[in-house]
């Protein structure tokens, strides 16, 4: 198992840099299909880079956060004393269960304030392009290991776990695009460009939909699926109206800390915290 594991770890080089460069070669495709159709301006460049400056932000954390996410799961992955064998099937079954985890992680991110704090950054852009993809919080990765850890004390390799894990999370750079349509049958089964444009809507109709990631299909099985009907209206149902890099951050903690100051009680402040975004207490 350990010789496999190694050849995967010799490969690994070879599969981001292979991503990376598909990723550049979209995001430069679809700058210069931007320019060819005027859409670029100085009001979208200021966002654009806001989209940039708050992955820089990101980027300076990574170091840490990867030693947090890494660390744990090889440091449970020693005490377990059984351990799933490494083949090309159990890799594609890690695969799968990862992009599950993704789906109810993203749907709770959404759900619960306090992590849509975060999570909020990366939808608070009213453009859609590759740019709105590197809009990441950097307290991401602080947390969002802890969903991914029962994968590793059922067995799984830690390395497998965090191979798939990249993976998925690659997957959904080419997603950030409106230059790229419908595609058929593909869309019944993995998510699209169509489809994640609808999860960056603040229409009504899109709200809270579409949270896969690599498969379409948990979003058909639990309800949350939707149609691109319209080109979305982008960005937050509040719009900050800011492209500072530290507002942006900071944007949804402000709201949560006014809330939290004129709440009447501890059970309501409890309730900013862990109800969903939004949420007001009733009139005495």
């Amino acid at each position: 198992m350990e010789e496999v594991v190694k050849n995967m770890e010799d490969n690994i080089g070879l599969i981001i840099g292979v991503i990376l460069g598909f990723s550049i070669l979209l995001a430069t495709v679809e700058f210069f299909y931007e320019l060819y159709k005027k859409k670029i301006n100085k009001w979208r460049l200021g966002e654009m880079w806001a989209s940039f400056s708050v992955f820089i932000v990101a980027q300076l954390m990574e170091k840490t956060s990867t030693f947090i996410f890494a660390g744990a799961f090889i440091v449970v992955g020693e005490l377990i004393p059984w351990q799933i064998p490494v083949n090309i099937w159990t890799t594609l079954l890690c695969l799968i269960l990862v992009d599950f985890i993704y789906y109810w992680e993203h749907v709770i991110e959404h759900k619960v304030r306090i992590l849509w704090s975060y999570h909020s950054i990366h939808h608070s852009s009213p453009i859609y392009n590759y740019t709105t993809a590197m809009r990441v919080s950097f307290i991401d990765s602080f947390i969002t290991w802890i969903f991914y850890l029962p994968l590793v004390l059922m067995g799984f390799h830690p390395y497998i776990v965090l191979l798939c894990f990249f993976l998925v999370l690659m997957y959904q750079f080419w997603l950030h695009t409106e230059i790229i349509g419908k595609l058929g049958w593909f869309e019944k089964i993995f998510m699209t460009p169509s489809q994640h444009r609808v999860h960056h809507g603040s229409d009504d109709i899109y709200l809270d939909k579409n949270f896969g990631a690599l498969l379409s299909v948990w979003d058909r099985m639990f309800g949350t699926f939707q149609e691109e009907k319209h080109r979305p209206t982008y960005g937050l149902t509040k719009p900050i109206n800011t492209i500072n890099p530290i507002k942006v951050h900071l944007a949804e903690y402000i709201s949560i800390f006014k809330d939290l100051r004129k709440s009447r009680s501890l059970k309501e402040a409890w309730n900013y915290l862990v109800k969903h975004p939004g949420w007001r207490p009733k009139n005495p």
